[in-house]
């Protein structure tokens, strides 16, 4: 049936490690050698027979309420999460879990409320994101409509360096030329996404995804490095039990200061893949057509191509961590701009904790080397660029659907061209709401 097969989800977030003591009673010990393998049937008929004495142990409860979800006894099953909600509010796979079990008893809103929940946390991956937005489809598509929903950022920013400033003198075109001075200034930023999805599967896992975005960032008196952003990315996303799918297609336009800068048109298909219930694979490839709207700058026209391969590992019910390297060339479309064609490898990696129901963290790294194929009399060698950025996020729930977020961040590119070698430093505060 559609419901049973909708909700058979990969168990992407929040598992734990299995840790059963010497001194449980055999039918605990029994119970658990059954789950541990997906024999359900087996666990709940082991689990049923002590749950009683186990009314206060989490980790029992979470096991004993899976067991009872697979072999189709909700109710008890929503006890079970229950009492695991009660004593671990931060738990966000124990969440997603309720948020099932309530579909399965068809109770649409408690469902619909429990994954909004997990969706307005900041700590989640974007691919579980999405999982949870192909979840909340189907409970819309019961309620005879479709599901859509609102990000909203504010933030005040502060830039060490808006205008990108060299850290040093430079030789170009034959001649030694003084250092760009570093100009720090004050923004603000805000950002709002919009996405609609619809399940329009029958007997498979198909739903269309519509998502709007939009970005602003004014700067307090440098403005001619003022950004305005628009993005429209409609896709069609294919998911089944141990895989997902995603066929994305955008086109994007950016403004720098009063003046079009920049519009682009890309595709990316994306594909996922589940290897156990903690570790999956992402990956992506994406095409780009970039084209600058300014006379002056149709030499730096290009076409870009980016290839990314990730793991995720769950490492907790409530804390992941994500590593990924990625694979970029560029180049031009005409014109003689050395500027442009390069090719460049990133290795990044992100760690995310929710460590209580209100207050998450996340750490994110990234290293980059890029190398220009183009050598010119201006330069002394062919350009290369190594370097690479670290950021730290903290966020706190204020209401159930607004967060206070604060984030730093630096950056730093090592050029051997030293016009291009520069430090900077950014941090930003504000409220992320979820409408």
């Amino acid at each position: 049936m559609k419901i049973l097969f909708v909700f058979l989800l990969p168990i992407y977030l929040f598992s734990s490690e299995v840790d059963v003591s010497n001194d449980l009673g055999d039918n605990y010990s029994k119970g658990m050698q059954h789950y541990k393998v997906n024999d359900f049937t087996a666990s709940y008929d082991f689990f049923s027979k002590i749950y009683l004495e186990k009314l206060s142990d989490i980790k029992f409860n979470f096991y004993f309420g899976r067991s009872a979800y697979e072999t189709g006894h909700y109710q008890t099953a929503l006890a079970a999460f229950e009492r695991v909600e009660m004593q671990d509010g931060s738990n966000l796979r124990n969440r997603l879990e309720m948020a099932r079990t309530y579909f399965m008893l068809k109770m649409y809103e408690d469902s619909e409320n429990a994954f909004k929940d997990v969706l307005s946390s900041p700590n989640i991956p974007d691919n579980i994101r999405t999982n949870i937005e192909l979840s909340l489809s189907r409970v819309s598509k019961v309620q005879q409509k479709s599901f859509t929903y609102a990000t909203a950022l504010v933030n005040i920013l502060y830039d060490s360096n808006v205008n990108y400033g060299s850290i040093g003198d430079y030789e170009y075109g034959g001649g030694t030329h003084p250092q760009v001075d570093e100009i720090s200034d004050n923004a603000v930023e805000a950002y709002v996404n919009l996405v609609n999805i619809y399940d329009i599967g029958d007997k498979n896992g198909f739903a269309i995804k519509n998502s709007l975005a939009g970005y602003l960032k004014d700067y307090n008196t440098q403005n001619d490095y003022n950004v305005k952003y628009l993005a429209y990315m409609p896709s069609l996303i294919y998911q089944e039990t141990k895989y997902l799918t995603e066929l994305v297609l955008g086109v994007d336009t950016l403004s720098l200061g009063q003046k079009n800068y920049l519009s682009t048109l890309f595709i990316i298909p994306r594909f996922e893949y589940k290897h156990t219930d903690t570790l999956k694979s992402i990956s992506y490839f994406k095409y780009q057509v970039k084209t600058f709207k300014q006379t002056a700058q149709h030499d730096l026209d290009a076409s870009r191509y980016e290839l990314s391969y990730g793991l995720q590992t769950i490492l907790s019910p409530r804390s992941y961590f994500q590593a990924n390297v990625i694979g970029i060339n560029e180049h031009k479309k005409h014109g003689t701009n050395i500027l442009v064609d390069f090719n460049e490898v990133k290795l990044n990696a992100v760690y995310a904790s929710q460590f209580t129901s209100n207050y998450g963290v996340e750490l994110f790294l990234e290293g980059r080397n890029r190398l220009y194929d183009d050598y010119s009399s201006n330069f002394d060698s062919t350009r290369n660029d190594i370097g690479g950025t670290v950021s730290v996020s903290f966020s706190a729930k204020i209401l159930p659907t607004l967060r206070f977020k604060i984030k730093t961040a630096y950056e730093y590119i090592n050029s051997n061209q030293d016009r291009f070698t520069y430090a900077k430093h950014t941090a930003t505060a504000g409220f992320v709401k979820t409408f």
